[in-house]
């Protein structure tokens, strides 16, 4: 009795695990105008949308992580205001001017003591200009590409793991800024505890007389 019940466990582990190689093994679908391919399943379908997304991630200049050290910022002015909400979209807008940035340095926009909006996301839209040297401008990316796409499909597949890795994206994406050139960027603020940051970056080690203009939402 018990070496028939042991076969039996070890035969449903084998099971098990032969099941478990089989999914992590399943390749990819064609996703060849996935969305009017009526021959992929919805599980597919998902998966093709997950991964248009992560190449607009890509070619939007996603990266995982900031090149460059620590740097710092000097003569920042800001005129800004900050408005946060509850049941609505929190919001920063206003102008800064930085006469000189080295390096990576992380701006602080906003602040709050009331523990109630905490790690909020604050998404911030404008111009940016660099009189002199290159300057980027980051901003926070941390989407789960797989269940994003369940919203946009017509039978999402819910409450399972993401058929394969790299469709979690945690990084920035990157906005690039010419000496002299005035340019269009969206930033979602790095929020940590009741502060919250803009990511930004002299590429060539120094960039002066910058810019930055937030429109009020």
């Amino acid at each position: 009795m018990i070496h028939e019940m042991t076969s039996f466990f070890a035969s449903a582990l084998l099971t098990g695990l032969l099941a478990c190689s089989a999914v992590a093994a399943a390749p990819r679908p064609d996703c060849t105008d996935f969305n009017n391919n009526d021959r992929l399943s919805p599980h597919d379908r998902q998966w093709c949308q997950a991964l248009a997304f992560k190449e607009k991630y890509l070619e939007s200049g996603f990266v995982e992580a900031v090149p460059g050290d620590s740097g710092r910022a000097q003569g920042v002015r800001s005129h800004l205001g900050t408005r946060f909400s509850s049941g609505g979209s929190s919001s920063v807008s206003g102008s800064v001017s930085i006469d000189e940035l080295t390096g990576r340095f992380r701006l602080k926009l906003a602040r709050t003591d009331n523990t109630l909006y905490y790690g909020r996301k604050i998404q911030i839209s404008g111009i940016a200009r660099s009189g002199e040297g290159a300057l980027q401008v980051y901003s926070h990316v941390d989407v789960d590409l797989w269940q994003l796409a369940a919203v946009f499909v017509d039978k999402p597949v819910r409450n399972q793991e993401p058929p394969e890795e790299g469709l979690i994206l945690k990084g920035y994406l990157r906005t690039d800024v010419a000496p002299g050139a005035k340019q269009k960027f969206t930033a979602q603020l790095i929020a940590i505890g009741g502060d919250f940051y803009l990511l930004l970056a002299a590429p060539d080690g120094v960039a002066r007389d910058i810019s930055l203009t937030i429109d009020a939402p």
